[in-house]
């Protein structure tokens, strides 16, 4: 079973001097008794650390996303660029949207911006959206019952990835996902930690949310340069505080040339999988070794499509992109650069 196999509890690791830290987060919150639409918060923060005890805040941004029952957006706003926003609105997170990202905003994927990591995980974060009611007065059947929306539990998701294959025990006869057979362990919140610094303030969630998490600490060590990234993807438990559901937690470290990006090696650490035939997935990663950072949010897709790769794993890969932005951000660290302090973390 998963559960052998799951590792829950993973917590941020401190900054490591001379990095650069990103960290996002996309909360999908809903409302009980309003419940055929709901909210993504999206955050996100880089800071470098030098040798100093504060670091260096070097950009924020943030961004709002109602999502209807269509699962279409009913609005999208943004704290750095709410102008061309609004033409995104009545398109899916996705494919659509990431299509006209790339017309109406080029520069911020070509600059692997922060504004652009929120936009483009707002297809993960809506498809994980309902994961909110997992342990919610009556789980996600109910849910759809009341909103009057299809159960997407329900749907064929046969030849979806690695774990969706005939004859796995993580499909039912009929195609659809076995959660009889699937893992989702409470674990404790992943963002504690003495660092002030750690990791960004999330939004006040009190009833059903689900979160995904992200951090990504990029350094140079004997010549290359290290990335050291994080993910996960969580829900509330209905009188619960201190522990949330795990869906999905992996790790990856990852070494890239410092001169021209290439990947040269990588390592996939599965925390958290529903079904067994999930573990097989860190292998995958290994396809993209020799491929440049700036070609992976478009090469994963394709490298590791359907039952080569894992649907989790492969949006953790493309968002390793991210490190070509970073890079850059390294190569800047400079002792006479503004510092934050403790009390002006960013809400």
């Amino acid at each position: 079973m998963a559960q052998a196999l799951n590792r829950p509890g993973v917590r941020q690791p401190a900054r490591r001097p001379n990095s650069v830290r990103r960290t996002s987060s996309h909360q999908s919150i809903w409302v009980p008794g309003d419940e055929r639409g709901y909210t993504i918060h999206g955050r996100a923060r880089d800071l470098c650390t030098d040798a100093g005890p504060h670091p260096v805040l070097i950009g924020e941004a943030s961004v709002t996303a109602g999502i209807g029952a269509d699962g279409r957006l009913d609005l999208l706003s943004s704290n750095e660029t709410p102008g061309p926003l609004g033409r995104f609105a009545g398109m899916r997170p996705g494919g659509e949207l990431r299509k006209a990202m790339a017309t109406v905003m080029p520069d911020e994927g070509a600059n692997d911006t922060l504004l652009h990591r929120l936009l483009d995980d707002l297809a993960g974060a809506a498809f994980m959206s309902t994961a909110a009611w997992y342990a919610w007065e009556g789980g996600i059947e109910a849910h759809a019952q009341r909103a009057g929306v299809p159960v997407m539990s329900n749907r064929v998701v046969t030849g979806v990835c690695l774990s969706h294959i005939p004859g796995s025990p993580a499909l039912t006869e009929d195609g659809r996902g076995a959660d009889d057979n699937a893992d989702h362990p409470l674990g404790p919140l992943p963002l504690a930690s003495p660092d002030p610094f750690a990791f960004h303030r999330l939004a006040d969630a009190d009833g059903p949310n689900q979160s995904r998490l992200r951090r990504t600490d990029i350094w140079m060590d004997e010549g290359e340069l290290v990335a050291d990234a994080w993910f996960q993807d969580s829900s509330a438990v209905q009188g619960e505080t201190l522990r949330r559901i795990i869906f999905h937690e992996y790790g990856i470290v990852a070494r890239f040339d410092a001169a021209t990006l290439a990947l040269k090696a990588i390592a996939v650490t599965p925390y958290v999988l529903p079904y067994v035939s999930c573990h097989a997935a860190p292998a995958t990663a290994n396809v993209l070794i020799g491929k440049n950072a700036r070609e992976l949010r478009n090469l994963v897709p394709m490298a590791l499509k359907g039952i080569a790769g894992c649907t989790h794993l492969n949006d953790m890969l493309r968002a390793l992109q991210d490190v070509a932005g970073l890079a850059a951000a390294l190569a800047d660290l400079a002792p006479d650069r503004e510092r934050i302090a403790p009390a002006s973390i960013a809400d």
